[in-house]
């Protein structure tokens, strides 16, 4: 993991500033929704569509008993959609079992409910919930490639001096290998830079890959970003920098190799 300007021939540059959409769900959490394009489906088709869920309070209050001890769901054979948990958590079926709810930190791949295909979600000891979801498009992996599977253990979180921190949800970034191994061959590392800090982390060729950020504002590649924001990345290069803006920022960097 490089955290310092390199090979300028080696970075990408934006291609585009996308704004997010805004809209209700049934839960009454508010979304945020930004969509990645595809090349081959057409310029207007979505190949991953990043949904921010929250922070709000949900109007489905958790069972009176409340959710069972955590407990890590399994759920083999996704599409590689997947939701990550950043506060409240997740309640989800237990097949023949009991529920079973997902800490926040947490990965969560989608199979086949198609009404709450990641689970209802959970208030916080504080009331509010907040969740990424990453959606793929239809035929947004290549030909021959497997179903996504969860990996045993929590997400690895990487750590630096000046408190900026990686947490790896999908594919291998900074040394380690997120729980969600997707067919697709996805790449999600949520990226925490502390005030005026600088990154820089792979972004693979023939990749299509963009950054969203979470909160704060920051520049993707010298480009100013805000809250709310996708910044898609152009074509080239094998690598991103960012920076963290007075108060730092939260991002979401993506990649994912086309469709055939």
């Amino acid at each position: 993991m490089r955290t310092r300007p390199t090979d300028t021939a080696a970075h990408r540059s934006v291609a585009a500033v996308l704004p997010s959409a805004r809209a209700p769900l049934d839960s009454g959490l508010p979304v945020r929704r930004a969509a990645l394009p595809g090349t081959r489906t057409g310029p207007s088709a979505a190949f991953l569509t990043v949904e921010q869920i929250g922070p709000g309070f949900p109007s489905c209050p958790p069972p009176p008993d409340g959710p069972p001890a955590a407990a890590r769901p399994s759920c083999p054979g996704g599409d590689g959609s997947f939701a990550y948990v950043l506060d409240g958590g997740l309640l989800r079926p237990g097949g023949s079992g009991p529920r079973r709810s997902v800490p926040p930190g947490a990965v969560v791949l989608r199979c086949g409910d198609a009404a709450e295909p990641f689970g209802t979600p959970l208030a916080a000891p504080g009331g509010l919930h907040h969740q990424l979801r990453v959606l793929r498009g239809p035929n947004a992996g290549p030909p021959g490639d497997g179903p996504a599977s969860l990996r045993p253990g929590p997400a690895p979180v990487v750590r630096r001096l000046d408190g900026t921190w990686f947490r790896v949800l999908a594919g291998r970034a900074c040394g380690a290998a997120g729980p969600l191994d997707a067919g697709a061959g996805v790449t999600a590392v949520h990226v925490s830079l502390a005030p005026g800090a600088a990154a820089e982390l792979p972004a693979p060729a023939r990749h299509l890959a963009a950054v969203y950020v979470l909160a704060g504002d920051g520049r993707v590649a010298g480009r100013e970003v805000g809250e709310g924001e996708l910044a898609v990345l152009a074509e080239g290069g094998a690598a991103v920098r960012m920076a963290g803006g007075p108060v730092g920022a939260d991002l979401l960097l993506l990649s994912a190799r086309p469709g055939g």
